[in-house]
């Protein structure tokens, strides 16, 4: 029996080019569906997560302080959670208000009898030198429960306080002082940005200017300007120029204390300054006092993250 050897040949050129195709074609279409999915993914997380998004510019509009509580209704996944907050911002908007009004009516409780026993004391028959310690001490807590009544409209720093123009305070203020001291002609200039806000408590922010400004009108020649600006990062600063006789630096440091007052002759409790240091202290600011380039004194106060939006934006 002879072998025999049978050789077969073929070319494969027609199948190496069927199967690079193949291949090409499953990639390509391997890649649209991984695009598919990926981008089906991005808008089911973009849908899912728009809840979310949303309690977030929520969050930022309180911060801003142009809400008040968070909007609803949200989906109940979330509800739960801004229901929560706002029975918070509530308790503590009501803790707030309550405090505010303990100290407001514990400082007028006291008010009535201190002027009780000043009067008693200057119709009883005592010793010149005992009546004059007595009415000191009923003076000193007069002065006291002064104090604590204007604090007691102080809030303190709210991250979460509505923002309110300052012009149209300061434009309320100034027709107030003009009648209250008619008799001086108080030329005022005031530069003040008409959208400048500030993120303060109303009672505060009325606080801060009425004090600046009385003692402005009150100390002054004839001369009072007013500027307010904005710096990064909102920070919100104001000035309180007047021409009247200013004070050394000596006195402006006491003068930030209560009770302390720059001329002892002059009507007043010597509280105002050391209620717009409380303030601004409250708000990790500070109050700076030095000599006005109009001759008298300049009171500079600055709130850090006091500085809202401006109206027109």
């Amino acid at each position: 029996m002879l072998p025999f050897t049978f050789t077969v040949a073929e070319d494969l050129t027609a199948y190496d080019t069927q199967l690079q195709a193949y291949r090409r074609s499953l990639l390509g279409w391997l890649g649209v569906m991984a695009l598919v999915l990926l981008a089906a993914q991005a808008a089911v997380l973009h849908w899912g997560l728009r809840p979310l998004r949303q309690v977030t510019a929520d969050l930022e509009q309180l911060q801003r302080g142009q809400a008040n509580l968070l909007p609803g209704p949200h989906p109940r996944e979330i509800q739960g959670l801004t229901d929560n907050l706002n029975r918070l911002l509530l308790h503590e908007r009501r803790q707030q208000q309550r405090y505010r009004d303990a100290m407001a009516d514990l400082a007028h409780s006291l008010k009535t009898p201190l002027a009780l026993m000043r009067a008693e004391l200057r119709e009883a028959h005592v010793a010149p030198a005992l009546s004059a310690r007595l009415d000191e001490q009923i003076a000193g807590m007069d002065r006291a429960v002064g104090f604590h009544l204007q604090r007691a409209g102080a809030a303190g720093r709210q991250p979460l306080a509505a923002a309110w123009p300052l012009e149209p305070s300061v434009e309320r203020l100034m027709a107030a002082l003009r009648k209250v001291h008619a008799d001086k002609a108080v030329s005022v200039q005031m530069h003040i940005d008409p959208g400048l806000q500030a993120r303060l408590d109303e009672g505060e922010l009325t606080e801060v200017l009425g004090n600046l400004l009385d003692n402005a009108f009150k100390w002054c020649a004839g001369q009072v300007s007013i500027s307010a600006g904005t710096q990064p990062p909102a920070t919100l600063w104001l000035e309180v120029h007047d021409d009247g006789p200013g004070f050394d630096a000596e006195v402006g440091e006491r003068i930030l204390e209560r009770g302390v007052r720059a001329d002892e002759h002059t009507p007043g409790h010597g509280i105002g300054l050391a209620v717009v240091r409380d303030i601004v202290e409250g708000h990790e600011g500070c109050i700076e006092l030095r000599r006005s380039p109009l001759g008298g004194a300049c009171v500079r106060v600055i709130w850090a993250g006091a500085a809202g939006q401006s109206a027109a934006g």
